[in-house]
């Protein structure tokens, strides 16, 4: 199978492909953030420049000279702008039509941690510590610090990139469901007194993505990985590839279009229902695997039966008259064969028979018997095998105890083996008119 980078879709694969992906993952984040590293500086002094070009405002000389008190009031301004803390950095883009509340500035898109991928074992660890973890206030504190961790990281990459935000910004980017454009205010879920995003924005620091602390650590979790596959028996690995192999055979199964078995369909789907209940958990449960393996099997034996009858017998032949015979060949002990010996399923069987005996009496040495000994053996085989017992039927229709009887059914049955003779009979009279 295909080992993606990312993870899209990781809790669709089974535990053994997520770990693979966790690993291919950790590969390339580590070599993006090698490359990013050596570009940081220089996009820093990319962005201070663009800011400061954009930012800038000509104005025509006039004969008019500034006060002293606009002096003392412009000069903060301009240098608050160009101090360390208050420079931007780690911005992705500009807005299209978003700016600053209470500057008025262009709105920068940042730069953003990845999220962090888990797999489907990480998953249900991190549900198992939230639910040990209580329902007390500071049960409730740590679960939304632990939830949290990701949003920070985005408020800090939004501050740093945007000197000067306020909480109303933040939540118009990254959330714009809690934001009322028409009358210009928070949602009222927002506007709750320490809700956790006014909280987490309180504590926020200016700090771009490539400077915070990693949310993702690429290394500590490659070796993770790893040593859950090294701790790993041979017949442990198998087992992780139960779900992928048992869907490979049921898709395979699937698209086996068979018109002599109409239920193959509805067969398959309630297979894969099994399947769906089974691979849910992440504990493997080895009896419904079983139980799923068998009725695969049982399928599969069903099919390999109509597909054999079909070479054999039919051929290219895909007539009604033909699928029907295969139905009532695979569901009861005894059919009648269409056309008889003339037909062609008939003709076809003879030819089966045949073969066999000339199988069965084909000599060991070929090389020395020619044409004409080959043909006179030919002659001599019969197209049928010698028949194990004979048996014949008689019926009439005979009055009985007397001639004036009315005529009743009368059978007799007679079978012939070479060391014995067996007769059955079935005798009915007229008790009426005797």
């Amino acid at each position: 199978f295909r080992v993606g980078p990312d993870f899209p879709d990781s809790v669709r694969t089974c535990l053994l492909h997520q770990k693979l992906q966790m690993m291919n993952c950790c590969i390339t984040r580590k070599k993006t953030r090698e490359e990013n590293a050596h570009r940081s500086q220089s996009m820093e002094i990319d962005d201070v420049d663009e800011t400061e070009s954009e930012d800038d405002e000509f104005f025509e000389c006039t004969s008019e000279e500034l006060t002293n008190e606009e002096l003392t009031t412009t000069k903060p301004q301009l240098k608050a702008k160009h101090l360390l803390w208050n420079k931007p950095a780690g911005r992705l883009a500009k807005h299209p039509s978003l700016r600053l509340i209470q500057t008025g500035d262009p709105l920068y898109l940042p730069i953003t941690q990845d999220p962090v991928p888990k797999t489907e074992d990480q998953l249900e660890e991190d549900a198992q510590v939230m639910m040990q973890l209580g329902t007390d206030k500071y049960a409730s504190e740590m679960r939304a610090r632990m939830m949290s961790a990701s949003l920070l990281s985005d408020m800090e990459s939004f501050k740093a990139a945007n000197p000067g935000a306020v909480l109303e910004d933040f939540i118009r980017w990254y959330s714009p469901r809690d934001w009322i454009d028409d009358e210009g205010h928070l949602s009222p879920r927002m506007m709750i007194t320490d809700n956790p995003w006014s909280t987490t924005w309180a504590s926020a620091q200016p700090v771009p993505a490539h400077r915070q602390k990693r949310l993702f650590d690429d290394t500590r979790e490659a070796e993770k990985a790893l040593h859950y596959l090294c701790s790993k028996r041979i017949g442990q690995v198998a087992q992780l590839l139960l779900p992928t192999l048992t869907h490979a055979a049921l898709y395979t199964l699937s698209l086996q279009k068979q018109e002599a078995l109409p239920s193959l369909p509805d067969v398959a789907q309630s297979i894969l229902n099994k399947l769906q209940y089974a691979t849910k958990p992440i504990h493997q449960k080895l009896q419904l695997y079983e139980e799923i393996t068998r009725d695969i099997e049982s399928v599969e034996a069903l099919v390999a039966q109509v597909n054999s009858l079909q070479h054999k017998l039919g051929g290219n032949n895909d007539s009604k008259e033909f699928t029907s015979f295969l139905i009532q060949l695979m569901r009861g002990k005894e059919v009648s064969v269409p056309g008889g010996s003339r037909g062609d399923i008939g003709a076809r069987i003879t030819t089966m028979f045949r073969d066999a005996q000339k199988a069965a009496h084909m000599m060991t040495s070929v090389s020395n018997i020619n044409k004409d000994t080959i043909n006179a053996e030919d002659s001599r085989y019969k197209i049928f095998p010698e028949p194990s017992c004979k048996e014949f039927i008689l019926r009439a229709m005979i009055p009985r105890p007397s001639p004036s009887s009315t005529p009743q059914p009368q059978r007799l049955y007679v079978c012939l083996k070479r060391d014995h003779i067996r007769l059955a009979g079935f005798f009915s009279e007229d008790t009426t008119f005797l």
